[in-house]
């Protein structure tokens, strides 16, 4: 009886789907575009699916597999409908699965569940075929948004939008409504009826992660976005004020105690904010965003991140609703506008705007700190100047067709004594599908305090050099060098990049020089004093129904660096091959072959040639992921070779474990934890010692409770741990142990991107040389409320 049930209700939805697709074919102008319809009946979105006005949409089958097959029939069912108000545009999907008890979908916070089962649209509101916004539900209803920018490749799944949507699950798959507001989107208001480009896509995860959409994609034409079909109608749109005002309000408890001092009180400071944030939609292109007094803080902390023999910078996303509304605006070839670098601003005003021809983008905030990255060749650091500064971003880009686009760009950071500029232009050309050019020029213009070397120093003072200035004897950095430079001083980058892309070949060629007094404070730019040639490749192989393996890709890359003087940097060859199989499965064999430039001699001068050790890696980097059934993922690496010590200039060996597993215990219940483990091993100078230079272990583990889609209880934890060997580390000063802990508990209630509500208690503890425990430094108390009026 059960049997029977399930079939009368497959073959329902099978006769409805079929009626739907003789309904949508009537929703086709002569030129094969759809129409939206019109509707001013009431929607409620509860994921139900009943209301009458769905009628009257316009129905669309979801039948093509586009990826990774090639445009083959879909196996599960899909129907989309359309319709709008002039004030949201309404959709609905009605998935089904024959195993429903294999649906990848559990409750998250937003964009946290891309990998589940989902289904949404690309929309492109300008009909550029250049950018596009993703909005797509799982299951539950949980919001994964983003920006995709087909000039550059980027896509921003750091935007939120604010939407609504309800997902549910069925005895036959899961349904699914949504409501896009159309003030959250830029789009030309001149013309009464609109035509965007629109696709409609759902994500099925099993042993493969099909793509389903209702068009057909060809792969050997890398812009997707370009053949994306087209829809015509919103005649009845009606701009709105779309002005939104959010006041927020900060409290915090912070307290610091002497963990050195048994009996060290904690020291408390209690801080309250209070900010407003204006969100104006000057039109229905334009969009304004200011704030007073804003609260800068990233509410979640950062996962852990091993810096133990790394001489470059740390990278960390941007968390921040300011800067991550339309940032996509601001970005180029190279990463100019890098927002954590503005820490703790007063004020700040942003003007974004797009048309079909053109978009360009402005923001200016002041900054209570001043950091920025002071590039070099071979290491980098970060510079701090006690003193407020303002920085400013504009970025202009002209479509002149679909083949050519052209970009300005330009940034400002000032300060007393300090300021650095950036002007410059980029350009992307399309030769056809799958032939591409991007360019890029800068130049800038900067002028450091006079004393800012001093503050990379080791010793007292580096205004002259010692007579020996010998690795590991030595007052002098790079950065001493990179600093020390008096009055304005100026320069000049630039890089060009060719690819060549179809749905099986990938190549690619690229030139870059930056020269060496170039900087780019506002951005991430680590290098100066830099040239690479780089050449890299790719092929994709299809298996047979019968292969274990679905796809086989190999892949190599080919690199040189060197300096200004065209003195070696860095060479280096990788090359691969990675087999996707079922259950999601990944399976990765890398093998690199490396010559390296270790650190300087004499420090004390920037010259490389006869100044540094060259040092031969050679590694291989072993990879593999699966998901055995729909609740449970799993991964792990294993990287060994050779590796440069770069704190006593030398070639060691190493071996690094990388394991993540995630887990969804319940529908609600969320377990995240990740550990790498990395030891470096050398020879040691006097044989009196084991050969290690360095163990260290950095943990991640996240567990969350998701109440529903707007609430949920997380707890963080990083623990590093690093254990040097100081008997082995002969030119530099160490100590034995060096742990770090930091934990985080935190409660949100989100009804909206903009109207949330925190409450958490954070610490950190550490423990070195002269501590025989972990002991607690910092904690801190707080909350934070806004709550988004529109008016």
């Amino acid at each position: 009886m059960e049997k029977l049930r399930s079939s009368c209700l497959y073959f329902s939805a099978g006769l409805f789907l079929l009626i739907s697709m003789f309904t949508s074919a009537q929703s086709l102008n002569k030129d094969n575009k759809l129409i939206i319809p019109n509707t001013n009946q009431a929607i409620i979105i509860d994921g139900v699916l009943d209301d009458l006005v769905w009628k009257n949409a316009l129905n669309i089958s979801l039948d093509i597999v586009n990826s990774p097959w090639d445009n083959l029939p879909s196996p599960v069912k899909t129907e989309a409908k359309i319709i709008e108000d002039g004030k949201f545009i309404y959709i609905s999907f009605l998935a089904l699965d024959p195993n429903p008890d294999n649906i990848h979908g559990f409750l998250g916070d937003r964009d946290t569940t891309w990998g589940d089962d989902i289904v949404g649209i690309k929309l492109d509101t300008f009909n550029s075929k250049q950018l596009n916004y993703n909005f797509f539900v799982n299951p539950f209803g949980v919001q994964n948004d983003s920006i995709s920018n087909e000039v550059n490749g980027d896509e921003n799944r750091l935007w939120d939008g604010n939407w609504q949507s309800f997902g549910k699950k069925t005895s036959t798959g899961y349904q699914v409504e949504i409501a896009i507001p159309y003030n959250i989107l830029n789009f030309d208001a001149k013309n009464s009826e609109k035509t965007w480009g629109i696709e409609f896509v759902r994500f099925y995860p099993r042993d493969e992660r099909l793509r389903i959409s209702h068009i057909q994609l060809d792969k050997d034409n890398d812009c997707w976005l370009c053949q994306v079909s087209e829809i015509t109608g919103f005649e009845h749109l009606s701009e709105s004020k779309n002005l939104t005002v959010i006041p927020s309000m900060v409290a915090a408890n912070n307290q610091q105690r002497d963990p050195y001092d048994n009996n060290s009180d904690w020291a408390k400071n209690n801080d309250i904010d209070a900010g407003i944030d204006i969100r104006w939609g000057v039109t229905a292109n334009t969009l304004l965003n200011a704030t007073i007094n804003p609260d800068f803080s990233t509410v979640e902390s950062d996962s852990g991140q091993l810096s133990v023999n790394n001489i470059n910078s740390l990278y960390f996303d941007e968390k921040r609703s300011f800067f991550l509304e339309n940032s996509d605006y601001f970005s180029s070839n190279y990463d100019l506008v890098y927002t954590r670098n503005i820490a703790d601003p007063d004020y700040g005003a942003k003007l974004t705007s797009r048309t079909d021809k053109y978009s360009y983008g402005i923001f200016v905030t002041n900054d209570q700190q001043t950091n920025f990255i002071v590039p070099g060749n071979v290491s980098d650091d970060i510079a701090t100047l006690n003193t407020e500064s303002h920085s400013a971003a504009f970025n202009y880009r002209y479509n002149f067709n679909k083949q050519l686009t052209l970009g300005l760009i330009s940034t400002l950071r000032s300060a007393d004594d300090y300021h650095n500029a950036v002007a410059g232009i980029d350009a992307k050309y399309k030769f056809n599908d799958s032939h591409t050019v991007n360019a890029q020029y800068l130049y800038s213009d900067t002028e450091y305090p006079e004393d800012l070397f001093e503050s990379f120093c080791l010793g007292d003072s580096c205004l002259t050099p010692s007579t020996q200035c010998l690795f590991g004897n030595c007052e002098f950095t790079e950065q001493v060098n990179r600093t020390n430079i008096t009055d304005d001083f100026s320069d000049n980058a630039y890089i060009i990049d060719y690819q060549f892309k179809t749905e099986l070949w990938d190549f690619q060629a690229s030139h870059e020089k930056i020269s060496n007094l170039f900087r780019a404070d506002l951005g991430f730019m680590t290098k100066v004093d830099y040239q690479k040639n780089e050449l890299g490749f790719s092929r994709l192989f299809y298996g047979d129904n019968d292969d274990f393996w679905s796809e086989t890709l190999y892949f190599a890359t080919w690199y040189n660096t060197k300096n200004d003087e065209g003195d070696f940097l860095e060479r280096s060859f990788d090359g691969g091959i990675e087999l996707f199989g079922p259950k999601l499965s990944l399976l990765s064999v890398n093998i690199v072959q490396a010559t390296k430039t270790g650190l300087r001699h004499d420090d004390s001068v920037l010259t490389l040639a006869n100044n540094t050790t060259l040092f031969d890696e050679q590694q291989v980097k072993l990879y593999a992921e699966f998901k055995p059934f729909n609740r449970l993922f799993t991964g792990i690496g294993y990287d060994f070779g050779d590796k440069v010590d770069y704190n006593n200039n030398r070639l060691g060996s190493f071996n690094e474990v990388y394991i993540e597993i995630t887990s969804n215990i319940t529908d609600h219940l969320f377990i995240e934890f990740d550990h790498t483990y990395s030891r470096l091993k050398a020879d040691h100078v006097t044989n009196l010692s084991n050969d290690d230079v360095f163990v260290a272990n950095l943990s991640n583990l996240r567990i969350s409770y998701q109440f529903d889609v707007e609430s949920y209880l997380k707890f963080s934890l990083a623990y590093i741990d690093v254990e040097y060997n100081p008997e082995n580390n002969p030119l530099i000063d160490t100590g034995d142990i060096y742990k770090d802990l930091s934990t985080q508990l935190i409660y949100s209630y989100k009804l909206n991107p903009q109207t949330v509500f925190f409450l958490g208690y954070s610490d950190n503890s550490f423990q070195d040389d002269y501590l025989r425990k972990l002991s607690r430094a910092e904690k801190t108390f707080f909350t934070k409320v806004s709550y988004a009026w529109s008016l």
